[in-house]
């Protein structure tokens, strides 16, 4: 009796295929999509694997606010930032997802802000400035089928349909590694002065919003799960009070959810005394930390690392030399982008 044929080489070759095919699209759409600040993100990956000893994570906010080379400088903390405008925590809990992909921090830092936000996605622009920096895999699906109807799928899956037109405006620049002079931070080089805003009492308080509270526990429950240490923040902030919504109640709101589920949590809009943190002099704008206050952040963020983690020293490692590279090249960037202030 003749044997039946085989169908696992055709089906080998039609995965191939389909591998070769998302790979070539994926690297066509990482060169065809405009260059702006939210691709440095995918500096990420040029990290190596399990080198990371914390990751920084959140929207805008924490963005402009931790700069991972001057922990390296003042700490010998080794970090990225993973934050991302507009990024709420739905899209987090997903990037948090694809980032333990390749690293094994010891500690997870997540900016809060989000909190107030009650929707799945900011808009499709912040989306995009997270998705299409994350490698093709199960963390990229699973936010896609689960933050968006099936119509949009696509642009988000094989996003070269969004940005296939633009062939024609490429540069040498859209060919170039993504941009790793902040290490995922972006500092602001502007200043709103607010010196008369005023800090809330941290017993005032708000309901956060239900998609934020839930996506929130669930990143609990992932770094739990991973056994990866959690630490929330909220760094400082000046929206005007009351607007739409008392947004630094709904901060002050996670300090009982947080100890309800066992998680640190350090505001440091109560802390800005000690930092000497000046809402006259420190705002890019109403929400965001300039380059001023992100120096200011950092280094109580770093102090506050140092004494209450074990977080290795990593300066005097020679795997590490090239980060010591990275300071001189950012510590340049900034002196630049000062001295064109004037």
């Amino acid at each position: 009796m003749r044997a039946k044929p085989s169908h696992l080489p055709a089906l080998l070759r039609t995965a191939a295929f389909l591998l070769v095919l998302v790979l070539a699209l994926g690297g066509a759409s990482s060169v065809l999509r405009a260059k702006n600040y939210a691709s440095a993100s995918g500096a990420f990956y040029l990290e190596p694997e399990d080198s990371l000893d914390v990751l920084l994570l959140g929207s805008s906010h924490m963005l402009n606010a931790v700069s991972p080379l001057q922990l390296w400088e003042e700490r010998g903390i080794v970090s990225h930032n993973l934050a991302q405008n507009g990024q709420v925590l739905p899209v987090t809990y997903y990037h948090l997802q694809e980032a333990l992909r390749t690293q094994r921090p010891r500690l997870v830092v997540l900016e809060v802000y989000k909190a107030i936000q009650d929707s799945l996605i900011d808009s499709h622009a912040s989306l995009h400035y997270t998705l299409d920096n994350m490698r093709p895999g199960l963390p990229k699906l699973r936010a896609v089928l689960d933050l968006l109807p099936a119509e949009e799928w696509a642009q988000f899956l094989l996003n070269v349909t969004v940005y296939h037109s633009r062939w024609k405006e490429l540069t040498a620049e859209d060919f170039l590694p993504p941009d790793a002079t902040e290490k995922g931070a972006e500092a602001l080089f502007k200043t709103t002065p607010l010196p008369d805003f005023q800090v809330l009492p941290e017993t005032e308080t708000a309901p956060p919003a239900p998609s934020a509270l839930d996506y929130l526990e669930r990143i609990v429950d992932l770094c739990r799960e991973e056994a990866v240490p959690l630490l929330l923040v909220a760094v400082p902030f000046a929206t005007p009070e009351p607007d739409d919504m008392n947004r630094q109640q709904v901060v002050n709101a996670l300090a009982a959810y947080a100890e309800a589920w066992g998680v640190p949590f350090v505001n440091m809009m109560h802390h800005t005394e000690e930092m000497g943190f000046d809402y006259g002099a420190d705002m890019a704008d109403v929400y965001h930390a300039n380059w001023r206050g992100m120096e200011k952040i950092t280094a109580w963020l770093g102090a506050y690392l140092a004494q209450a983690y074990d977080l290795p020293d990593r300066r005097s490692d020679p795997q590490y030399a090239a980060w010591d590279e990275a300071l001189a090249g950012y510590r340049r960037y900034l002196a630049e982008r000062t001295r064109a202030l004037g």
